[in-house]
């Protein structure tokens, strides 16, 4: 018979194992939208202008930023859902529904587009 400590260091292990195959499956999701999401970010900062932190209006071209990406990614969400319907079944299996994995595809990409503003302000 195992130990109470031992039933629960068990358990946290396959809770950690569980956490990671959920994010992987996020990861699965991603790269499937990631190529669309990233062109289109890179064109969105490319007609803003190319702003960094430094730049005089990168309030008013953050702004003009975050609509159209959101925007944007509302579209390619919208291509994705309706053109894989059945592929949903297997997040599913998982554990997540279609609002989270759109959310969580959104966020992810908000983060590596922030990501490239700081790299190119540091750059240029």
């Amino acid at each position: 018979m195992l130990s109470p400590i031992s039933v629960w260091t068990h358990r946290l292990y396959f809770q950690k194992i569980g956490a990671m195959v959920r994010l992987r499956v996020v990861w699965i999701l991603y790269k499937q939208i990631g190529v669309y999401s990233v062109a289109t970010s890179l064109a969105l900062w490319l007609l803003a202008g190319m702003p960094t932190l430094r730049s005089g209006n990168f309030s008013e071209a953050l702004v003009f930023l975050l609509w159209t990406r959101t925007l944007s990614q509302l579209l390619i969400w919208y291509l994705f859902r309706t053109t894989n319907r059945k592929g949903f079944f297997f997040y599913h299996h998982f554990g997540w529904s279609e609002r989270q994995l759109a959310l969580l595809s959104y966020l992810i990409d908000l983060v590596c587009f922030g990501l490239w503003i700081c790299l190119m302000s540091v750059l240029l």
